[in-house]
């Protein structure tokens, strides 16, 4: 058995971690608004209300059902019929909007864009235990978090997404404790990871590849080790227990639990809202519900850094190979002809198992997918991993110290690059490309499709314009720059207008180059020829927007 290696210490740990959670505390507000933060804040407000009609809490019933008639907005989608998202965070911040009383736009939407953070920054502690629990090796662990934290598009994302950074927070936690009952099989343990399962599928349905890959290896071991099977009354109480939290923390399953989870997979296997919308990828605008099969792919190599992919492949060929080995040798009439040798190999293929069933599942059934993979966020955690598998496997062939010290030292010069990389894109990191030699990116590809830098324009606009009491805008894009008012105050809100595609009544038009139709063959976004451009934001070689001003 492997010692636990000393590596560096709890007070170096605890310091890294305090200054990634003051980071995070002094920024939060640098970041704009996400075209799906009003909706979802209206999901939770919605089924709050359905929660609080089976109980006596009339005056709070009722704040809370006046709530939900001022979230208005006529891009805005219903809830009815789009009632699948999970609520088990947006339910709870809407509650704490109304006991704060929380009124202010913007201080709601930083409200909960500090919370969404929160819970990030809390997983990221969850996946160091997590890394620790395999690896025995603090400075192993700690690389592996830092690569978790300093994802660029994960980080930017982890303050103003509060769908997909919500699931992949409450995965990971999930994840740990999946780890802590491989290694002990109790009650105890069943139950805590039945509730955490259950917490993560009910923010999103791909959470149920966890319990399911779980209960498929307990079998897979049972068949090798007879004896594994005394804990199959636990495999019982966990399957039980998972579905009764995961219909306690998702109301949408109270009042048919079966059919609406059937319901819910077919809504995020085919979105029929996607069935007019057309996405741009490599140069071209595709079919939202009809991506190729290398979409997912393309996008994660274009948007993560370089280092953590080379070394994903690395640990999964690595993994992979010593899998197949095992799996040509088995040899039934011996002692011991498992898959695995021991936990630490049981872990490693489990999450070898898990990234690449999602990911065939994905391809296989033709997923419905948009605005890059940030609906699959969460696979970042199995990619994290396997590239800090790589880095341990490395690490163990090194005999000599200096050669370990000068692994390392590359390893914290790359991260200070990505640092210093997420520094020059604040507060965009969610734009991150690591693909330098690509040119002219916004015409290849998705850039600002969560539409932050309008936050920005706007914000230049009342400067420019500070003299004026009206400013019309209009939007060249697909995109609902009515969002980002609500990140200014009452009285600069009050001096713009947003027009639409109402071009000729605008003083100012907005382009952040978002299309839902195929740019090259339809016109609904053509600048107008009495449009001038007067500005543009660029950043990092990244076209992100375009200001033009109407020629009088």
């Amino acid at each position: 058995m492997l010692k636990k290696d000393i590596g560096i210490s709890k007070s170096i740990i605890f310091l890294l971690f305090s200054i990634f959670f003051i980071v995070g505390i002094i920024t939060f507000k640098d970041y704009g608004i996400s075209v799906d933060e009003e909706f979802q804040r209206r999901s939770g407000f919605y089924w709050l209300n359905y929660v609080l009609s089976f109980t006596f809490f009339n005056e709070l019933n009722n704040a809370v059902a006046i709530k939900l008639t001022q979230i208005t907005g006529f891009t805005l989608s219903p809830i009815e019929g789009n009632q699948f998202y999970g609520v088990i965070f947006d339910l709870p911040v809407a509650l704490l909007e109304v006991i704060f009383k929380i009124d202010e736009p913007k201080n709601y939407f930083y409200f909960k864009h500090f919370l969404n953070f929160f819970l990030f920054f809390f997983a990221s502690i969850f996946f160091y235990k997590l890394l620790f629990n395999r690896f025995l090796n603090s400075n192993i662990a700690l690389i592996g978090t830092l690569f978790f934290i300093l994802s660029p598009r994960i980080y930017g994302n982890s303050f103003f997404n509060p769908k997909d950074i919500v699931f992949l927070s409450l995965l990971t936690i999930a994840l740990y404790f999946c780890f802590k009952l491989i290694d002990k099989m109790s009650y105890k343990n069943f139950i805590i990871f039945a509730v955490f399962a259950a917490l993560s599928t009910s923010q999103r349905i791909y959470g149920i590849f966890l319990p399911l890959s779980f209960v498929a290896f307990y079998f897979l071991s049972t068949l090798a080790k007879k004896k594994d099977l005394i804990y199959l009354p636990g495999i019982i109480i966990f399957c039980i227990s998972f579905f009764i939290f995961l219909i306690a923390f998702w109301p949408l399953l109270w009042s048919g639990p079966v059919e609406n989870l059937i319901l819910t997979f077919k809504y995020f296997s085919h979105h029929y809202l996607l069935d007019d919308i057309k996405i741009l990828f490599n140069g071209e605008y595709i079919k939202a519900n009809s991506i190729p099969y290398n979409y997912i792919f393309t996008w994660i190599l274009i948007s993560t850094p370089i280092l953590y992919i080379v070394l994903f492949i690395i640990g999964y060929i690595q993994i992979f190979k010593r899998f197949f080995l095992k799996f040509i040798n088995i040899k039934i009439d011996t002692y011991y002809y498992d898959l695995w040798r021991g936990i630490k190999e049981k872990k490693d293929l489990f999450i070898l198992f898990n990234i690449t069933c999602i990911i065939l599942y994905l391809i296989t059934f033709n997923i419905s997918m948009f605005t890059g993979w940030r609906h699959v966020y969460f696979i970042n955690i199995f990619i994290i991993y396997i590239s800090t598998y790589a880095i341990y496997r490395v690490n163990l062939s090194l005999k000599s110290y200096l050669k370990k010290k000068l692994l390392f030292s590359t390893l914290m010069i790359y991260l200070i690059f990505i640092i210093y990389k997420m520094i020059v894109y604040h507060p965009y990191q969610n734009i991150y490309f690591n693909s330098f030699f690509i040119k002219n990116i916004h015409e290849k590809f998705e850039v600002d499709y969560w539409g932050l830098s309008g936050k920005k324009f706007l914000e230049d606009i009342l400067i420019l314009e500070k003299n004026k009491n009206s400013i019309i805008i209009s939007t060249a894009s697909y995109l609902p720059l009515e969002r980002s008012l609500k990140l200014l105050d009452k009285k600069d809100r009050k001096k713009i207008k947003i027009v639409g595609q109402e071009y000729q009544n605008a003083d100012y038009l907005y382009s952040n180059f978002m299309s839902e139709v195929d740019k090259i063959s339809n016109d609904k976004y053509k600048i107008p020829s009495n449009f001038i451009k007067t500005n543009e934001f660029i950043l990092d070689n990244i076209k992100v927007y375009e200001v033009y001003k109407k020629n009088n």
